[in-house]
């Protein structure tokens, strides 16, 4: 079983931990078992894991691995500089609370 080397390395964001650089399938997977927050757990990191052990045993290529990867990340909101998938956005209230406010003014 080999190392399988991303393309370019995922910068993350990880709560009580800070800055972590994941540049390999086994650094993921790794990342993934230790350092994931507890709340982010589920369907996207379990995949990710899935396809980095796919990764390292030849079943898929480092690109597929590192996408699972970087959409869990996403998903969990621990990419730098974008927010977490799902999560409200201050425009989406802002439209909405303005929305309540013209209908009272009626």
């Amino acid at each position: 079983m080999n190392d399988v080397a991303f393309s370019e390395p995922i910068i993350l964001h990880l709560p009580g931990i800070g800055c972590r650089k994941v540049a390999t399938s086994f650094e993921a997977i790794e990342c993934l078992q230790n350092e994931w927050p507890q709340w982010a757990r589920g369907r996207s990191s379990r995949s990710a894991q899935s396809a980095c052990r796919d990764a390292l045993d030849g079943w898929r290529g480092a690109k597929a691995a590192r996408r699972s990867f970087v959409k869990a990340a996403d998903r969990a909101g621990l990419l730098p500089g974008r927010p977490r998938a799902g999560a409200p956005t201050l425009h989406g209230q802002a439209s909405s609370d303005a929305n309540q406010v013209a209908a009272g003014a009626q």
